[in-house]
């Protein structure tokens, strides 16, 4: 894989995106073209005059994304938190992934509006830099990490020393299996994903019915491990399983970027040439498969059919233009606004129910057919995608709203494919909640709380 260190500088610094775009001539381009830009996935394909701007000599991956100087000023009637120095951080997986990209967006946004001072840490794909972060943000009075974990493997010493310190953190995607924040803690206040199983399962469809029902097609995985990949496979295998014509013939990963995808896919096609469909594990790893596909000389969205997953700005552009099928719009944005969100709540004395600690949201199915709503909102609008003051239970404690279709994990599904360690039973707290009924109960609530429609206006 190549070193992002030593190919970009750091696009979600204003400093960095004002000298490329003065650097690259780029007259007429706005910042949230660069930003785009920025995903080491659309380099893959843009490449030539901007990549060269770019120059190699960018800071250290290991340095902040995106920091603000100085604690921010909490806005006008906002809750002051309660507890802290009003810190936030999020170890992000990578910076080659637009999702991370858009999520720390998202998050330094949503963190100005609740007073937090910003750092985004770019992770690199190495789960132990990772660990390493999170304790340099410790020592720096941080209160409030968000996670996003290439394996899982850091998530159990990450939650030791944040219930050791005393500091809320969440996480999304790739966790540790079989370990869960009843286990580790009050202070692992969130495990969030969208419902990769049933979405998964609904593109895979979209794709095998659009081939006609039978024909070859592959697929291109994330990050070995990566629990993420691993449901996301299992969602695909399940809904295959009623297309007996449809055979998937060979698969290689991507790890998440576009780059090692675009080398998977041209392997693939040498191998399979005649594959009518791709699955792309997620929207980078689209972005090269669609560039391998162009590189065979056939044409995406004719020749091969591409499904991807997460509903990137680059995704859905490539859907209106019919170069890729179908993704599920997981919306990069709502994982930095829910998450930080839910620390600003708990730092400030709200107490989760326990099923309200392990989360998942129906992500949109998006293709041609309900594009136009979803650019108008999450891509060629300038204007915030969510109510985050409207998500919040303590700024909004009777009338506040999800904004997506929000429910319960079931362990079992969540962490499909994936073999319990001996003796493993679920945890206490989860299982009463299931035994209760408070499961049921807390499902029906946020169904009542899903007021505002996920491609209807944003609610005020």
């Amino acid at each position: 894989m190549t070193d992002p260190r030593t190919v970009l500088p750091d696009f979600s610094k204003k400093s960095e995106v004002d000298r490329v775009m003065e650097e690259a001539d780029t007259h007429g381009v706005s910042r949230r073209d660069v930003l785009k830009l920025a995903s080491f996935a659309s380099l893959t394909i843009a490449g030539g005059s901007l990549l060269a701007a770019c120059g190699s000599d960018s800071s250290s991956s290991s340095s902040s994304v995106t920091a603000a100087d100085g604690t921010a000023a909490a806005p006008s009637g906002s809750t002051v938190i309660a507890d802290n120095s009003g810190k936030l951080a999020f170890l992000i997986m990578t910076n080659q992934l637009e999702y991370d990209v858009l999520m720390s967006d998202a998050a330094d946004l949503v963190g100005k509006q609740f007073g937090y001072s910003y750092t985004g840490l770019n992770g690199e794909l190495d789960a132990q830099l990772q660990l390493s972060q999170f304790n340099q943000v410790a020592a720096a009075g941080t209160k409030a990490v968000m996670l996003h974990s290439p394996d899982g493997s850091n998530v159990r010493p990450i939650s030791q020393a944040a219930e050791q310190q005393q500091i809320y953190w969440a996480n999304v995607w790739g966790t540790l299996p079989w370990f869960t924040p009843y286990e580790a803690g009050d202070y692992w206040t969130l495990y969030a994903q969208p419902d990769e199983f049933l979405v998964q399962g609904e593109a895979t469809r979209v794709l095998a019915e659009a081939i006609g029902g039978e024909g070859e097609i592959v697929r291109v995985t994330g990050v070995q491990g990566n629990t993420a990949d691993i449901i996301r496979s299992a969602g695909a295998d399940a809904a295959l399983e009623d297309f007996p014509d449809v055979k998937l013939v060979g698969e290689l990963s991507g790890n998440w970027n576009a780059e090692d995808s675009q080398k998977a896919m041209e392997s693939l096609l040498s191998k399979y040439p005649d594959a009518k469909g791709a699955i792309a594990q997620n929207d980078d790893e689209a972005t090269g498969v669609i560039a391998a596909i162009k590189a065979a000389g056939k044409v995406p969205g004719k020749d091969i059919l591409v499904t991807g997953a997460d509903g990137t700005d680059l995704a859905a552009e490539r859907i209106n233009s019919g170069e890729q099928l179908v993704t599920t719009a997981n919306i990069p944005a709502y994982a930095g606004y829910f998450l930080v969100t839910r620390l600003y709540d708990v730092q400030n004395g709200w107490k989760p129910k326990a099923p309200e600690r392990m989360l998942q949201w129906k992500s949109i199915i998006l293709t041609k057919e309900n594009i136009d709503p979803y650019l108008a909102r999450y891509v060629d609008s300038d204007a915030e995608p969510f109510n985050a003051k409207l998500l919040s239970h303590v700024e909004s404690p009777d009338n506040w709203d999800m904004q997506v279709d929000m429910y319960p994990m079931d362990l079992d599904v969540l962490w499909t494919n994936i073999k319990k360690p001996a003796g493993w039973k679920n945890p206490p707290a989860y299982q009463q909640a299931v035994d209760s009924g408070e499961m049921e109960k807390v499902a029906a609530e946020y169904k009542q709380h899903y007021k505002a429609d996920i491609l209807g206006p944003v609610p005020s």
